[in-house]
């Protein structure tokens, strides 16, 4: 077993990273009976920043050239936005399912690479393409009556497919910041605009916060002492899980393997839900999840190859 390990060590750290997200995903549930996803998602990035923060001053790599502030900015709005929207259904429908609308990203990942790009996509990636959106259907079941829909309400599947859209849009512009910026500053700067968002959130949100726009704007909440202890066992997962994620991908041999790997948050967290209380997913929900991991697999993959 540790032989297995030993040779597949990027394999192996991003089980743990998906272990770890999945977790991340546990207290985001326990925490939204008190308080709201924002500032669930305000204390996650906080913690996270000072974490950054601490390895970026530590850190011996050479500045690149900077500039492009607007770009930095631009996404890690698109990405607190995206975490934003998954906090969101974490709170209110099954975490097996928000985590799965949020795989959603690679399917978009690849429409922006070719639609902005002009980066070829090619039989096998139309193909996850549709897989995948097949999956998203599955899932919110558009065309069902009330008294047949089995998935999650047109809402919360809107917003979930927003939220892997927005994740892309966040990866994607990561990938055009790296010829400016070290990772280290990249990470740092995402947690920052990360916890200045929603505190801005919460801020107009004392002031003005309708219930439509309840994944937008918050009042804030002073946590209890139990919310505390959690909020601090989020804040230790999410710098493990910076550590493993950072590992797998480090001293991966195949990128385009652990990639594949890392769908296991959503199997993690399906099971992980279901010691919470959610509900086992339905035939029709069930086979979109697998249809979603399945598209996001096959694009990833390709890409591993081209």
């Amino acid at each position: 077993m540790l032989r297995v390990i030993k040779h597949n060590l990027g394999a192996y750290f991003m089980v743990l990273a998906c272990l770890d997200f999945a977790l991340i995903g546990v207290c985001a549930k326990l925490l939204s009976k008190d308080l709201p996803a924002i500032e669930v998602v305000f204390f996650r990035n906080f913690i996270a920043a000072l974490y950054l923060l601490y390895l970026y001053q530590k850190s011996t790599l050479k500045p690149r050239e900077g500039g492009h502030l607007g770009l930095l900015v631009f996404r890690g709005v698109a990405g607190v936005l995206s975490l934003y929207l998954l906090f969101y259904n974490i709170e209110h429908i099954t975490l097996g399912g928000a985590y799965a609308f949020q795989k959603t990203a690679p399917i978009f990942t690849t429409l922006l690479s070719f639609f902005i790009f002009k980066e070829s996509v090619g039989l096998r990636g139309w193909g996850g393409i549709f897989v995948g959106f097949c999956g998203v259907l599955f899932i919110a079941q558009p065309w069902a009556e009330a008294q047949f829909h089995t998935g999650f309400d047109i809402k919360n599947s809107l917003l979930g497919v927003l939220c892997g859209f927005l994740s892309a849009v966040s990866v994607t512009s990561a990938r055009q910041l790296r010829h400016y910026y070290t990772t280290e500053k990249i990470a740092l700067a995402f947690m920052i605009v990360g916890s200045l968002v929603p505190l801005c959130s919460m801020i107009v949100g004392e002031f003005y916060a309708p219930k439509g726009l309840d994944f937008l704007l918050c009042e804030f909440k002073i946590p209890d002492l139990k919310a505390w202890a959690i909020i601090a066992v989020m804040g230790i997962l999410g710098a493990v899980y910076q550590i493993h994620l950072t590992k797998s991908y480090g001293i991966a041999k195949k990128a385009g393997v652990v990639a594949g790997v890392s769908y296991l948050d959503v199997i993690f967290s399906l099971i992980l839900g279901l010691f919470l209380g959610d509900a086992f997913p339905s035939a029709m929900v069930f086979a979109g999840i697998l249809g979603i991991i399945l598209g996001g697999l096959i694009l990833v993959l390709d890409k591993a190859k081209t």
